[in-house]
């Protein structure tokens, strides 16, 4: 249990500390980029940062090789910020659920609608 609530703590810092950074390195780059949580393993070895990109799938694609590119980079800093006797390796992935909350929200938008539609054709309660 006690694992459990360090890597959570871990985690949370490990967002905070990392949207800052992430910030700051992009911030010539015209690209918003969101640091959106972290999971870290009980044993504090791997943790995952998961972010979201604001723009098309072409700075999406961009961002994920950015990302790529300068994972170590992110890490040292991170790294200098936490103090952690052992430092997880970090991998940077692209947090799907904000899409598929807009897909979900169109969908229901959209049923929505057609229920309005078929109310109004049909010319009463349904």
């Amino acid at each position: 249990m006690k694992a459990f609530k360090r890597s959570k703590r871990v985690a949370d810092q490990i967002v905070r500390d990392a949207s800052e950074i992430v910030a700051t390195m992009l911030g010539e780059e015209r690209v918003v980029v969101t640091v959106t949580g972290a999971e870290v393993t009980d044993d504090l070895r791997h943790a995952k940062v998961y972010y979201t990109v604001l723009g098309d799938e072409e700075k999406k694609k961009w961002v994920e090789d950015y990302f790529q590119r300068k994972t170590g980079v992110i890490q040292n800093r991170l790294s200098h910020r936490l103090r952690l006797r052992r430092f997880p390796e970090i991998v940077m992935v692209f947090d799907t659920s904000l899409d598929a909350g807009l897909r979900l929200t169109s969908l229901i938008d959209r049923v929505i609608a057609d229920q309005e539609q078929a109310k109004g054709a049909t010319g009463g309660d349904a």
